[in-house]
């Protein structure tokens, strides 16, 4: 508890006997059981605490006792209960003579004034005043106008007698002997909770009349003006009160043995105050200065006087009341740059009280709100923050020791806080190291990140990373991976190096390298522990792997670290340059040509395998990787056999075979080797066929059949050749002719080219297979210059059928040119004949003419359209018909 109030006489041994009080601005009113008015002003004083003077005193207010009074300032009235009648007394006159009496509320036994402010459209400010009265069962309602009051709607009838009301907004709440209701300005009623075992019930308005405090024995109940509870929990006395009153931001209760002040959020005991039979609170209303609480006893006043804000916020903050202190900070009449300071100071201790008081997530949260230097948050675990700068951070309350499950629930509540301003950081890319209002909203945080020279947005996001990054290691390890994945990681390399060193974390640490772009240091480390079988990073994939992400930017860095995993394990060190499933994207940007001289230098026999790869995989269609693959199977199957056992040396006839087998599909199926600079390199004598399919890429196709007709004798291979390298034009028009030459012409002992062939022994013409040819192909064959190579003694029946074909061929030929010609002619007579008839038309346009769609005439300037139904139109109205 704390001093909230200090209680200040007033009035002391008044000599007649007080039945009821009410203030307004600086002057008090007292209502006596013998009839009296009396009014005080009550000032602050120069010599005194407080200045009393007695304004007026009106012995013939009332023959009866003063029951209850109220004050309108705004209309200079004074609203009284006496003698179970509502009377309206003047208060601009000296006695306060009587405007008027309510007759109407004659046995009224309680009375409560709603005054609502507004401004009319002329910009006048106005006071609508509206009285509720109790008479019997029924309620009467009236307004204030012309200086009296007048009905406002019929009297609501009501289940009992009421012994208390108040006005909440349009419905009224009323106590009975046993049960509160509310009735509604429509005539609703709705019955809300027992009064309990009170002997009066109570009813208080609370600020902005939106809300109501209903007594129930010992407890208060808040509701709001539809009677819904506002509140989940009550507000508990010591004993059940006599008298209870709101003077925001508490409740002032008079009690039995003493004065009780509480405040409802959060719920505490503020203070007590023991006066002498106090019965009577009443708040005041003032415009010009703050409100008073005023208690009375049947012959004494005092004065509540609230003790100013700024000097009880540094009692709460001593007892670590924060939440009241936060709470008073509100109802402070203080600038608002002053009370968000002092509020921010307030909920600064708080959370660091809430840290050592092991409330580690309430902390956070109030350290997020306040927008919290990074550093010192952080600097409140151990080990996150450098020595040095930790001698720096100074602390309101001794920071406790932290470890075991408290540091972990610590650092749990730490990395949400920290990827809460993550997100938030990220969100708001645009702001800078000199950001506009960032920069303000910090400036006005002594404990801001502006406060400590961390001012960018980079430089939090590092501190934010690499404080993730000791808290994972700590907590979960396996967050470290994804964090350092990041695409936006911004992980201090030094401080991360250094806590993943100490962690033994060296698969992560590679990882941090690669991402900082540091490869050079990541791979040397990878090196160093491929040989320590303890190590994580032992072997060799590791390197591989990382090696597969690099990219053409780095291939100098592949060649430099892949080179001994080629050699100690070449089938995985290929996977550095033709990828796998998961990188081939990364691998397949590459050099090329530079990874197949690396491959020659280093590992030659991985240069067929690469280029199969790049070549059937990947379909590349560079000509110099063509060749090579091409020179590589040609030096492999043209290498000498070496001396070994019958076994070896079978397995290497079979596997020259097979290279063979994919020379010649290759070199039959690729369109992509220059054939002209792989021809030289083959020999003379071997790989004919091969010989023979350059050959035919370059249209040498004499050599080429001569190869499989004299030296492999193929009839069939030659025939397939044909078959692959004729056409209609061009040297490929007389490949069959040239077949048919030489299969009727014995070989040279040289080629055209002046190379040396093998020859098989000369044979006589193959008369069959010529005349085979001829059946066969006859279409493709010139029969005049076939007949001039047959041999003279190929008897002329055997060519008979030959020379009718062909003779029948032209003949085909010929009508279905002439027939061609007559449709083309008769279509050109056809089409003439159709120009004549159009051109025969006439379009006649006179004066009487009208266009069909606008229905104007033509011009002579007038350009026209004529349609197929022969309407003539505008050029221009074509297009809406």
């Amino acid at each position: 508890m704390h001093d909230a109030y200090e209680a200040i006489p007033i009035l002391e041994k008044l000599p007649l006997q007080i039945e009821s009080i009410t203030a307004y601005d600086e002057n008090l009113v007292v209502g006596t059981k013998q009839g009296h008015l009396l009014m005080y002003s009550v000032t602050p004083g120069t010599t005194r605490r407080w200045d009393v003077a007695l304004l007026c005193s009106n012995k013939n207010f009332s023959r009866k006792p003063i029951v209850q009074v109220a004050v309108v300032p705004e209309h200079q009235i004074i609203v009284s209960l006496s003698d179970n009648v509502i009377s309206v007394h003047d208060l601009t006159v000296f006695n306060l003579p009587l405007l008027c009496t309510v007759t109407q509320t004659k046995g009224a036994t309680a009375f409560d004034l709603d005054l609502k402010h507004h401004v009319t459209l002329t910009g006048d400010a106005v006071v609508m005043v509206r009285l509720v009265v109790a008479v019997k069962r029924k309620l009467q309602l009236y307004y204030w106008k012309s200086r009296k009051f007048h009905q406002l709607r019929d009297d609501l009838s009501l289940p009992d007698v009421p012994r208390a009301l108040t006005w909440c907004k349009e419905a009224i709440a009323v106590a009975f002997k046993h049960d509160y209701w509310l009735v509604m300005l429509t005539g609703e009623q709705k019955e809300l909770f027992a009064t309990g075992r009170s002997q009066e019930p109570l009813i208080t308005q609370m600020e902005g009349g939106e809300q109501l405090a209903l007594a129930h024995d010992k407890e208060t109940i808040f509701v709001d003006a539809k009677g819904n509870a506002t509140c989940s929990y009550t507000l508990k006395w010591e004993e059940q009160p006599l008298a209870l009153a709101y003077h925001k931001p508490y409740l002032v209760a008079i009690l039995p043995k003493n004065i009780e002040i509480k405040i409802a959020n959060p719920q505490a005991t503020v203070q007590l105050v023991s006066l002498e039979k106090p019965k009577l609170v009443c708040v005041g209303t003032s415009t010009k200065t703050k409100s008073q609480v005023y208690i009375a006893s049947t012959s004494h006043v005092w004065c509540l006087h609230a003790i100013p804000v700024n000097q009880q916020i540094p009692q709460l903050l001593a007892d670590k009341q924060f939440d009241l202190a936060l709470r008073l900070v509100d109802v402070w009449e203080e600038a608002q740059d002053a009370k968000t300071q002092m509020q921010k100071h307030i909920q600064h201790l708080q959370a660091i009280h809430l840290f050592c008081s092991k409330e580690y997530s309430q902390a956070m949260k109030i350290f997020l709100t306040l927008n919290t230097d990074l550093p010192f948050v952080i600097g409140m675990y151990p080990d996150m923050v450098p020595e040095e700068y930790q001698s720096r951070l100074q602390y309101p309350y001794p920071i406790p020791a932290l470890s075991g499950t408290e540091l972990e629930k610590a650092l749990q509540a730490l990395v949400h806080f920290l990827l809460e301003i993550r997100h938030k950081l990220s969100g708001n890319e645009s702001e800078a190291g000199t950001g506009g209002g960032g920069a303000k909203a910090e400036a006005d945080n002594k404990y801001s990140t502006a406060a400590s020279g961390v001012k960018s947005r980079n430089e939090k996001l590092q501190i934010i990373d690499t404080t993730l990054l000791k808290c994972y290691l700590q907590t979960n390890d396996s967050l470290v991976q994804p964090l350092l994945r990041m695409r936006d990681s911004y992980v201090s390399v030094m401080e991360g190096e250094r806590v993943l060193r100490h962690a033994h974390k060296y698969p992560e640490l590679v990882l941090l390298l690669q991402t900082r772009g540091q490869h050079q240091r990541a791979l040397q480390l990878l090196l160093r522990h491929a040989k320590k079988p303890e190590s994580p990073l032992f072997g060799h994939h590791h390197t591989v792997s990382y090696l597969q992400q690099l990219g053409p930017q780095h291939v100098d860095l592949i060649f430099e670290y892949g080179g001994w995993v080629l050699k100690s394990h070449p089938d995985d060190g290929l996977k550095i340059f033709i990828g796998d499933k998961t990188t081939s994207g990364e691998v397949e940007q590459l050099p090329r040509p530079k990874v197949l001289n690396f491959l020659k230098k280093t590992e030659k026999s991985l240069v067929v395998p690469y280029l199969e790869h790049v070549i059937e995989e990947w379909r590349d269609c560079t000509p110099l990787l063509h060749n090579e693959l091409i020179h590589q199977y040609r030096e492999v199957v043209t290498a000498s056999v070496p001396v070994c056992d019958p076994t070896t040396l079978e397995e290497e006839k079979n596997k020259r075979k097979m290279i063979r087998e994919k020379l010649l599909n290759f070199l039959n199926h690729s369109e992509h080797y220059t054939a002209a600079t792989l021809l030289v390199h083959f020999p003379y004598d071997s790989l004919h066929e091969e010989r023979a399919v350059l050959l035919g890429c370059l249209g040498q196709h004499h050599q080429a059949l001569a190869i499989y007709i004299h030296t492999l004798g193929d009839t069939d291979a030659a025939l397939n050749y044909c078959k692959k390298h004729y056409s209609s034009s061009g040297s490929g028009s007389e490949v069959y002719l040239t077949l048919l030459k030489l299969l009727v012409t014995p070989a040279d002992t040289r080629n055209s080219s002046g190379s040396p062939l093998k020859q098989h022994p000369k044979k006589p013409p193959d008369v069959k297979t010529v005349l085979d040819l001829l059946q066969n192909y006859l279409q493709f064959i010139d029969l005049g210059q076939a007949l001039k190579v047959l041999p003279d003694d190929v008897r002329l029946n055997l060519l008979k059928p030959f020379i009718q074909a062909s003779f029948s061929l032209a003949t085909t030929a010929c009508r279905e040119q002439q027939i061609t010609r007559g449709l083309t002619q008769s279509l050109k007579l056809q089409t003439n004949e159709e120009l004549a008839s159009c051109q025969r038309e006439k379009i006649v346009l006179l004066e009487s003419t009208y266009c069909a769609v606008c229905s104007k005439r033509f011009t002579k300037q007038s350009a026209f359209a004529w349609c197929p139904n022969g309407d003539v139109v505008h050029f221009s109205c074509q297009n809406q018909r």
